[in-house]
């Protein structure tokens, strides 16, 4: 599906270019909580059949969640297929309930409630901010910020942030009353020799965890979830949107930077850069987050037709400068809502936002990568970043000479690209991949027809498998409750 880019605008100052949107056992329990509160509108309700049947399905289903043996899993898969066509019913009855008791306000410093998650992170905070126009019996969009710092933060690090009773410069607690979404800054995943702890192999897990955690407390709209991130923060954004683009409907990195990238995985998912023009400055702050690692971001995403929206701003580094145009973003994408069926889908593996940083990866949307060829390379996009002219203390003539150079970096990898094209056809290209699924839901293909796959260039037919309980809970989010898995010759 051709992508298209609009002109820059000026909006409060800054400039803003926006490009519009494109029309199981991977899944650790860690994510239990976000998995038991994924329905979606998209869900179709089966005609009725007797209460006990939807009750016994259930009680298999959860206990087939919460099992981590591979036979104990079998055998439950083998109770289960009696129901497999009352799966929309099963899953809307897996919908965890909100609690209905929560007031507008700030909460600081809360622990994790849900005592799986607090025996995990024990010592790990949480801040809120609930809007006064918040309802328990309505669905309210989740804004998950990830605060700034370093290696020796403190995890009391998000009150800064958070702490309405006593703003600081860096206060953010407005944007959340502005557009009605509850706000949620936890600390920093632990670590002090690290000075980007948003991009610990760990965060991935720690952030699903988090949003489970909302989902326990309020009545969140799953698909109205957006991870904002700032400074150390905004590395994380650019790190998170490579690692997990389907768990969120965006991700916000301001005053970020990164030097390693596979962009084409971000597809399907909004991308939001902010960025100010005087971030680094001569004799004020290095050029760990200069300006122009968000123009080169924003140059490849342009050449690659990736929709994307980047903002700039007149200011610093400071949070306080990007308020405005993060608040523009959320309030002009306020109907924005993730998409679990994107047109086209990308994974590669590994992926992250710096070479030490790149981790394996598996799953994106409606793609799985199980298996790659040994051996196998990928290219990257990646910025080489002079150290001659980095520091505030430089002289002016090596200040005014430094800049960023943009290349290509083979390293071991492998990676999917795959379009649905309607009528029940796929093209799918891979790269050094030997196995991958597709997982297919009803919203993407008729399960009375075969499915068409044109792989690498070859065609070839596959019988989709029914829908069926087993595959659902086995998928994302529980969202698809079919698959086809695809050996790619050599």
């Amino acid at each position: 599906m051709p992508d298209k880019l609009h002109s820059f605008v000026r909006v409060g100052g800054w400039r803003k270019k926006h490009a519009s949107l494109a029309s199981g056992m991977f899944f650790s329990r860690c994510f239990l909580g976000i998995l038991l509160a994924a329905v979606g509108p998209w869900t179709v309700l089966q005609p009725e059949t007797r209460a006990g049947d939807v009750t016994a399905a259930v009680q298999l289903a959860r206990q087939y969640l919460l099992s981590d043996d591979a036979g104990e899993r079998r055998a439950l898969s083998a109770k289960l297929a009696p129901f497999d066509k009352h799966w929309p019913r099963v899953l809307a009855a897996l919908r965890m309930q909100p609690q209905q008791d929560v007031q507008p306000g700030y909460y600081a410093e809360e622990r994790f409630t849900s005592p799986r998650l607090r025996k995990k992170h024990p010592d790990d905070l949480l801040y809120f901010i609930v809007p006064q126009s918040y309802q328990p019996e309505r669905a309210t969009g989740l804004v998950v910020f990830m605060h700034g710092g370093g290696k020796g933060s403190p995890r009391t690090s998000p009150a800064r942030y958070m702490r309405p009773d006593k703003p600081s410069a860096a206060y953010i607690g407005d944007i959340f009353e502005q557009t009605g979404m509850i706000g949620v800054a936890p600390s920093a995943p632990w670590n002090p020799d690290d000075h980007s702890r948003w991009t610990l192999p760990e965060t991935d897990d720690y952030l699903a965890d988090v949003v489970a955690e909302c989902k326990t407390r309020f009545h969140v709209d799953p698909h109205r979830v957006i991870l904002w991130g700032h400074s150390m923060g905004g590395f994380g954004g650019f790190h998170q949107v490579q690692r997990q683009p389907d768990r969120f409907a965006a991700i916000i990195a301001s005053a970020g930077s990164w030097t390693l990238a596979q962009w084409p995985v971000i597809r399907g998912t909004t991308f939001c850069i902010v960025h100010g023009v005087k971030d680094a400055e001569r004799g004020v702050r290095d050029r760990h987050t200069d300006i122009q690692f968000a123009r080169q971001a924003h140059t490849l995403l342009s050449e690659l037709k990736i929709p994307h929206v980047f903002m700039e701003h007149a200011g610093a580094h400071p949070v306080a400068e990007a308020k405005a145009p993060v608040l523009d973003f959320l309030q002009t994408h306020a109907e924005l809502r993730r998409n679990p069926f994107p047109r086209q889908v990308a994974v590669a593996s590994p992926v992250g936002f710096r070479a030490e940083k790149c981790f394996p990866k598996t799953h994106s949307y409606w793609l799985s990568l199980n298996e790659a060829f040994p051996n196998s390379e990928l290219e990257y996009d990646a910025l080489t970043v002079p150290r001659r002219g980095y520091s505030k203390d430089s002289s002016a003539d090596d200040w005014r000479q430094w800049k960023l150079t943009r290349g290509k970096e083979k390293r071991p990898g492998a990676m999917i690209e795959a379009a649905n094209l309607g009528g029940n056809r796929f093209e799918i290209e891979t790269s050094g991949v030997s196995r991958f699924t597709l997982w297919l839901h009803p919203r993407m293909i008729d399960f009375k027809k075969p499915v068409a796959i044109t792989l690498n260039g070859v065609k070839r037919t596959e019988q989709p498998a029914a829908p069926s309980l087993a595959t659902l809970l086995d998928s994302w989010e529980l969202v698809y409750p079919a698959k086809i898995v695809v050996r790619v010759p050599e």
